[in-house]
């Protein structure tokens, strides 16, 4: 059916008419509909269902002529002569829902067309990228439903998100939907390690790196000291030799082929991270950092705050893998790190499925032994793995391997 104010009318009339006719469809309307879905007298009826629902009045026919006036009887009547059959409520809702966002997002369309400046069209785009969301019906499983899906879901293998330091596949399960926070200090590595996970989950993945703080050119130097075996020295200080752009000539077709995109994030809101993410279809995204996220909020922890809730909704809401880096609070003599040591918000460590905190093992050694610390796991133990750091590759390794992995490059 094509969308128009006719077709939109009468998908209005008859989700309003299926209640009239069945009064028990009236708790389904009101769940799987909202006020907007409705216009002029569909939305006055709509409402006067919701209070006498709320108020615990039975919704019908004269409950609702009661309710709303003689001005409205034979408006009631007519929207259950004119509605064929109850029996297609379903099809009548999804018709309404969709023709309904269709129409509001012309008209946001109309209004970008002549908004008068960036800040109004960023809140226009907020709009629309609001209503692509799925909100899907409420959905209800039975003990039966759910026996039957846990035997489906459990037969072969299952495939969670694989990362770029083996030893992880052991302990996290993790999934599209999920919120993982990777909390330490500056210096720490934080950004070398998801960069290093972004390059391995790339490989089969669409990868979005939003960074608030780092260039894209310099998180692509780091990637090619890794990829390359070159020092940071020598790319920072352009000292790369015939022999080194030859083997560099070698991968171009590897690192292209990587579907990682790096996005300067700075100022970016969380609205505007969810827009880029479904434009360019993210199967993952990395923040790094949360904090750096601008929100509205009366102080930064109310802000913080609202930033965690908003990146758990992308994460549930678009089936998306959000990796979030954050720093911790300046803690002294602290052995092992705690999830509240996460800075300037207890609701990073709520709505977070997986927190792992990574830390130098001597605070005096800017490369060399790391420890990451899993100090929440919803679905698996807790856990401590040792790492090696070869600062000038940015590359991560299990712990005693990193020598492996400079003579793997230097030996080539």
């Amino acid at each position: 059916m094509s969308v128009t104010m006719e077709n939109y009318l009468q998908a209005q009339h008859a989700v309003l008419g299926s209640a009239l006719i069945e009064p028990q469809l009236v708790p389904k309307v009101i769940q799987q509909t909202r006020k907007e879905d409705f216009t002029g007298p569909a939305r006055t009826v709509y409402n006067a269902m919701c209070r006498l629902f709320a108020d615990g009045v039975t919704v019908d026919v004269v409950t609702l002529a009661n309710a709303l006036g003689s001005d409205y009887r034979n408006y009631l009547m007519e929207l259950m002569q004119i509605t064929p059959t109850a029996a297609n409520v379903d099809h009548y809702l999804s018709l309404c829902r969709e023709q309904a966002k269709v129409l509001a997002l012309r008209d946001i369309g109309v209004q970008i067309s002549t908004a008068e400046n960036s800040e109004e069209l960023r809140i226009l785009l907020d709009e629309a990228n609001a209503l692509m969301v799925d909100k899907s019906a409420l959905r209800i499983t039975t003990m039966e439903d759910a026996m039957r899906t846990f035997m489906e879901r459990h037969v072969g293998e299952r495939k969670y998100l694989s990362w770029a330091i083996p030893a992880l596949n052991k302990v996290l399960y993790c999934e599209p939907g999920d919120f993982v926070l990777l909390g330490g200090y500056p210096s720490a590595g934080k950004s070398a390690f998801a960069l290093q996970c972004c390059w391995h989950w790339a490989e089969r993945m669409n990868v979005g790196f939003f960074s608030l703080e780092t260039s894209s050119e310099k998180l692509f130097d780091r990637k090619m000291a890794g990829e390359t075996g070159l020092t940071m020295e020598q790319i920072k200080l352009n000292q790369i030799s015939d022999s080194d752009w030859e083997r560099i000539g070698c991968m171009v077709e590897r690192v292209v082929t990587r579907k990682l995109e790096l996005i300067p994030a700075s100022g970016m809101t969380v609205a505007q991270v969810r827009s880029v993410t479904a434009m360019r279809r993210y199967d993952l995204i990395i923040i790094d950092y949360v904090q750096l996220l601008s929100a509205e909020g009366f102080n930064r922890t109310e802000q913080v705050t609202n930033i965690s809730l908003a990146l758990h909704r992308l994460a549930q809401d678009m089936k998306v893998t959000v990796i979030g880096l954050s720093q911790l609070k300046r803690k002294e003599n602290s052995d092992t790190p705690e999830n509240s040591d996460l800075r300037e918000s207890g609701q990073l460590e709520q709505d977070a499925d997986v927190i792992m905190m990574l830390r130098m093992k001597a605070k005096s050694k800017m490369t060399g032994p790391r420890q990451l610390f899993i100090t929440k796991n919803k679905e698996g133990a807790r856990a401590m793995i040792e790492l090696d750091f070869d600062g000038q590759r940015q590359t991560f390794s299990k712990a005693k391997n990193t020598q492996e992995v400079v003579d793997k490059y230097t030996h080539e």
